[in-house]
């Protein structure tokens, strides 16, 4: 159009089985800056290609759903490029995803301190395989480009392969790291080599303390297990299972369920589960979030003020007042926010959005002094708040916290995991765990409040192999030397229920499900100070 200014674009070609592709979903795709940080811009596919459109001229990159190179076997992947800068010219997607990716394997191999593995390591030897094919989709990539600049059929899928030996080379450096640092986490290892002593010495206690190559705190403590809990069933079953299993009651705190009617509060299902545990189980509860404005937790009243802060703001202070005075003698730790970063539901400005962090972290401290302050962060991934122009990453959120001067004891992190498997879109344990690493850089301890398999509800029970890959997804978790807690819980929709609530951890003959038995294993293992991670290396770079 004259007049009118042609910039560059970044932009990537993109292939299906048939050479350039026709079609490509760009449904859940953003674009992202400096720290993953999402940035505004306009994706959008075209015939052979995705174009980004952005609103500066900064490098970015872009955070895709990529299809798998063998679809009966393989399952589309959320992947991410590295910081690209702009140009004319089209990148091939499929080798910036393996540039990528294998780029992280090398940073990883540096942050879990891996690089003493030898080089027959089916670790070592799986990132040397994909090192090896990216090297020649390259090579076949700049031989095989069109005059135009066009790329070859070719070249995209060497990069396929490349980015699929990465993947699998992922799967092989997470589980040697996990292999490595869960039996030193749970003996107390890890921490004794950080303050410079002998294990041998006996059990080690003191202060968190930075660990040597400055990725977050490593703590003294085990980290505890437990489950997430329904207040509204109650039986011996569920009183046995969290006896036996569990480390700590975490009791959920739904503000739709405590005061499902301005004013009214409905107290009684929680108090029984609080009597209960400090009374005849003598153990320490985890409750909240006291407050979380998400659609499934608000009461509907609530929305009467939805655009008016100022009331709004009074309506959650006397909330957060009434809950903690309640419980205050009785619960020693509090997830006092949850998810309010993502701005999903109450639409809050930064500044509304820090006001009220700041006011109810000082009213909880003010009303509970000796207790344990913590926020929650939702699915933490950088993507997630990608198409919400008001939402904040989990991290930079809590980064902006610490910066502000809120006192934080611990950030909190609630994910939902499940196997990567055909048809359906997931993040692999290489994102899990470069997440939690990410966290662990805010010098808190993590408490993972939640992990819960990603289901429907009414979908079948998992398979012994989805409950073994959570397994290993949940001993990748308490490895983590920062990671203070673990709460698994079951994800589904009692009847009545609006939104996710924990379901119930039995069947119908009073027997835990599958993935609390594995929780419950774990626990003991972890307590036992055996904790052995499952599988290996070697079965994850076949796998």
């Amino acid at each position: 159009m004259p007049g009118r200014t042609q910039k560059a674009m970044l932009s990537f070609a993109v292939f299906d089985s048939t050479g350039p592709a026709g079609e490509w979903s760009t449904a859940d795709s953003h674009v992202f800056g400096q720290d993953e940080v999402p940035v505004p811009a306009e994706v959008r596919a075209e015939p052979g290609r995705i174009v980004c459109e952005k609103h500066s001229a900064e490098a970015a990159g872009l955070a895709t759903i990529f299809p798998p190179v063998d679809e009966s076997s393989g399952c589309p992947l959320f992947l991410q490029t590295c910081l690209l800068p702009e140009r004319d010219e089209p990148y091939l997607l499929s080798l910036e995803l393996a540039r990528q990716r294998i780029m992280t394997l090398f940073n990883k191999l540096e942050d879990w301190s891996l690089t003493d593995l030898p080089i027959d390591h089916p670790a070592m030897a799986a990132i040397d395989g994909a090192r090896q094919a990216f090297t020649k989709a390259l090579v076949s990539h700049r031989l095989n480009r069109g005059g135009d600049g066009s790329y070859s059929a070719e070249a995209d899928r060497l990069s396929r392969e490349a980015l699929e030996l990465a993947l699998k080379a992922s799967g092989a450096l997470v589980a040697a790291q996990t292999e490595r640092a869960l039996p030193d986490r749970v003996s107390g290892a890890t921490y004794a080599n950080a303050v410079g002593k002998d294990l041998s010495e006996g059990p080690l206690s003191g202060p968190a303390v930075k660990s040597p190559n400055d990725t977050g705190l490593v703590l003294p403590v085990k980290p505890a297990v437990s489950v997430g809990l329904n207040p509204v069933q109650f039986s011996e079953p569920l009183q046995k299972l969290v006896t036996d299993g569990c480390d700590f009651v975490a009791l959920p705190t739904r503000w739709r369920d405590m005061e499902p009617d301005e004013g009214k509060y409905s107290f009684g299902p929680t108090d029984r589960w609080i009597e209960w545990a400090v009374r005849h189980a003598k153990m320490p509860v985890s409750a909240g979030p006291v407050v979380d404005l998400g659609r499934s937790n608000v009461p509907d009243w609530l929305y009467i003020w939805e655009h008016d802060y100022e009331t709004l703001r009074e309506v959650v202070y006397e909330h957060v007042k009434n809950v903690i005075t309640r419980y205050r003698r009785t619960v020693p730790r509090w997830t006092v926010l949850s998810g309010l970063n993502r701005n999903e539901n109450f639409q809050l400005s930064f500044e509304q959005m820090m006001d009220l962090t700041r006011m109810t972290m000082l009213l909880a401290r003010k009303l509970h002094p000796q207790g344990k302050m913590q926020i929650e962060v939702l699915h933490p991934f950088s993507g997630e708040p990608g198409h919400r122009p008001r939402s904040l990453p989990g991290a930079l959120y809590a980064e902006m916290v610490q910066q502000a001067g809120i006192g934080v004891d611990a950030w909190a992190v609630r994910l939902e995991l499940d196997r990567p498997r055909p048809g359906m879109m997931r993040r692999d344990l290489m994102a899990l765990s470069s997440a939690l690493d990410r966290y662990a850089l805010l010098d808190r301890p993590i408490a993972v409040t939640a992990v819960s398999r990603a289901q429907e509800p009414g979908a079948a029970e998992m398979n012994e192999d989805d409950a073994i890959w959570l397994r290993k997804a949940m001993e990748l978790v308490v490895s983590k030397p920062s990671v203070m807690s673990f709460v698994w819980q079951e994800q589904e929709l009692p009847p009545g229920a609006k939104g996710p609530m924990p379901g119930s951890l039995i069947d119908a003959t009073g027997q835990p499900k599958p993935a609390i038995r594995h929780a419950i294993a774990l626990r003991k293992s972890v307590q036992s100070g055996d904790a052995v991670a499952t599988g290996t290396s070697a079965e994850a770079a076949n796998a």
